[in-house]
């Protein structure tokens, strides 16, 4: 069960801090405020839920973890980011009209130091640098690329209601996410050639070991049902077909979920084939 809640954490932990960030896309402001407000819910409460499922016990929560523990920067950055995030959601609803972007753009540095941090809670000691940078560069890149899915995903079921809604936000949605899927495709490859013993990854994509048939889960479903996906949810999109744009958002949403479901296994097993 531990185990299952720590892959809960990460992934909606990363999902909360990537959508926020793009929510402050210039682009998103012709949406309108009730986009905002939707979403400003939707990624509290992602984040909510992870927090409340984050693994560590509450008793190792003391002024010591906090100073010399990531468990406790972990902590600390992610409750920072839940408050401005909270202060954001308070001043859509009741005190101003429009979205701030500067508490959009400081929830989301918080949420990268908190992503950053897990990094350092989860690696193996020893681990050299290149290991760290790309754990580093993976989490932040699925974390904009689960991001990019959900705003995709939501922003087109509007144009159900407002047909007349300009296709920019949504094209511009479609152009990051699948930038990002081949940037997570990009890193997954170049982690597994460069960190991963031959011999090891040779008998993984044989299927000799059981770790093989996950990896090939994570690829398959995770890497390259989304890169296939990604150039045809830009093309609906431009052709303004958004309810098909929409439902294909979701088929690769879900993959890319699958996807970082298992690498967060693989991250709790062995952070070799993250």
């Amino acid at each position: 069960m531990g185990r299952i809640q720590e892959i809960a954490f990460l992934v909606f932990g990363q999902l909360a801090v990537g959508g926020i960030f793009l929510l402050a896309l210039p682009s998103l402001e012709t949406v309108g405020l009730g986009f905002f407000r939707t979403n400003g819910i939707v990624f509290l409460l992602c984040i909510l839920l992870g927090m409340s499922l984050f693994p560590i016990p509450l008793s190792e929560w003391t002024m010591t973890t906090f100073q010399f523990n990531w468990t406790g920067m972990i902590f600390l950055f992610f409750f920072l980011f839940v408050l401005t995030l909270f202060v954001y959601n308070l001043r859509l609803w009741f005190r101003n009209p429009h979205h701030s972007r500067p508490l959009l753009l400081s929830a989301s540095l918080l949420g990268a130091f908190a992503i950053l941090a897990s990094v350092g809670y989860y690696l193996p000691q020893p681990s050299g640098v290149i290991r760290v940078l790309s754990l580093s560069a993976q989490f932040l890149s699925s974390s904009l690329l689960m991001g990019a899915g959900v705003l995709g995903m939501l922003l087109g079921h509007s144009y159900l209601t407002r047909p007349s809604l300009s296709i920019v936000p949504l094209r511009n949605l479609a152009k990051l996410f699948m930038v990002f899927v081949f940037l997570e495709a990009g890193l997954t490859l170049v982690s597994l050639v460069v960190l991963v013993p031959p011999q090891r990854l040779k008998d993984a994509l044989l299927i000799n070991t059981i770790e093989g048939l996950y990896l090939w889960i994570r690829l398959l479903i995770g890497i390259v049902g989304p890169v296939i996906l990604a150039p045809m949810i830009l093309e609906t999109v431009k052709e303004r077909a958004t309810m098909s744009a929409t439902g294909l958002l979701y088929v690769a949403m879900m993959m890319v979920i699958i996807g970082a479901i298992f690498s967060r296994f693989f991250l709790l097993v062995d952070a070799t084939f993250v």
